[in-house]
């Protein structure tokens, strides 16, 4: 009787470590993102009536408008370094205008622990509110982010950030006069703040 309410124990121990480690495994965050383009490059063609053919065009657009978004992540740490997500979030960019939803994955690097500061790369498809905007698209983020406040349920994160929104515009209206755009490239920085759960 007594070699079994130990192995009781031992069990009701062992599932309760268990389960701790299984919800420490998991967390989320929430993101709010200011982001301000430092290179946009425009491509497109033109119609030549000389050689009766579309000739492409490149064109750099200054005085573009900064941006913000706003995304959703949910992790799960395959290492106590390392954790795989899914994230979600929508942006809005300024002059030219493109809403979007993403919806990709990202990898957390953590360089003591998951609740310091870490390194992240984030890959996510573009998905357009307005077909008159643009077709599809792609973001890549890379960053780095640390806590500003730690609590027991949460940390207060603040992310540094540089991404590349690539997005393809064949079939939509012009941005300026008569050119058939072809895609746009946002290089930008940006700084989130965020809520980690």
């Amino acid at each position: 009787m007594k070699k079994k309410i130990v192995i009781i124990i031992v069990l009701l121990i062992y599932s309760n470590v268990f389960c701790q480690e299984k919800i420490k495994k998991w967390y989320s965050s929430i993101d709010i993102e200011f982001i301000n383009p430092n290179k946009v490059e425009y491509y497109y063609g033109l119609y030549s009536p000389e050689y009766n053919a579309i000739i492409g065009g490149q064109n750099k657009i200054e005085n573009t408008g900064s941006s913000f978004g706003i995304s959703y992540s949910i992790h799960y740490n395959v290492f106590k370094k390392l954790s795989l997500g899914a994230i979600t979030g929508f942006q809005n960019q300024n002059n030219p205008d493109f809403r979007m939803l993403k919806l990709g994955g990202s990898i957390n690097y953590f360089f003591v622990d998951n609740n310091n500061i870490y390194a992240y790369l984030n890959i996510t498809n573009n998905f357009t509110l307005d077909k008159t905007q643009f077709k599809t698209g792609t973001n890549v983020r890379i960053g780095i982010g640390f806590p500003i406040i730690k609590r027991e349920k949460f940390n207060l994160n603040v992310n540094l950030f540089y991404e590349t929104n690539d997005l393809i515009l064949e079939g939509t209206k012009p941005l300026f006069n008569s050119e058939i755009p072809d895609n746009i490239i946002f290089r930008s920085y940006g700084l989130g703040l965020g809520i980690k759960l």
